[in-house]
């Protein structure tokens, strides 16, 4: 889900709640239960609450837990990295290599505009390929949903001195290799 479904979410939880004489909603409840919910869509979600109040299996106002469980559980991020992957590769085969997808999933577009230049990716993939890069995109997008981006792979000074590669705006950087730059001039 995103924030503009934040009023049709808000409907849909009041609805199952009229379900439930005595059920009432908190500002924070609501907001809580987004966001343990935004994985999914708005459409899963509008579909759990309909599966939920037709079986009327629970006395009380089904929990967070409950509405996943309807849905039929958390999408685990292989799979949520596997569905990215389809649509990257479902955008290739309908668009080519000309049209710049716009993707939601902000790991994708990080992905897909770092570690693989779309254009340039697209124009040079080959289809049988496809497996293997499915595999190590997979790969990235957990790790970087672990929190591992590409500079977590270096050690600590090599990551630092990465980062400051072509970066002279801070002056004590300027003055401490400057002396190295005018050594290698003569």
């Amino acid at each position: 889900m995103e924030k503009k479904d934040a009023k049709e979410f808000s409907d849909i939880m009041l609805a199952i709640a009229d379900n439930y004489p005595g059920a009432t909603f908190s500002s924070a409840g609501l907001k809580l239960r987004f966001e343990a919910l935004k994985d999914f869509t708005i459409e899963q979600i509008s579909e759990a609450a309909v599966k939920l109040i037709s079986t009327h299996k629970y006395k009380n106002m089904p929990t967070t837990a409950d509405i996943i469980e309807a849905m039929g559980g958390r999408i685990t991020i292989e799979d949520r990295a596997e569905i990215e992957a389809g649509k990257v590769i479902d955008h290739l085969h309908r668009y080519g290599k000309m049209v710049i997808p716009e993707f939601e999933d902000p790991i994708t577009k990080y992905l897909m505009s770092t570690r693989w230049r779309y254009c340039s990716w697209a124009a040079r993939v080959v289809e049988d390929e496809l497996k293997w890069w499915l595999r190590d995109f997979v790969r990235a997008y957990k790790a970087h949903t672990a929190g591992l981006g590409t500079g977590d792979c270096l050690p600590t000074g090599l990551n630092r001195l990465a980062g400051r590669i072509g970066n002279w705006e801070d002056e004590s950087l300027r003055l401490k290799f400057a002396p190295l730059e005018v050594a290698h001039a003569n």
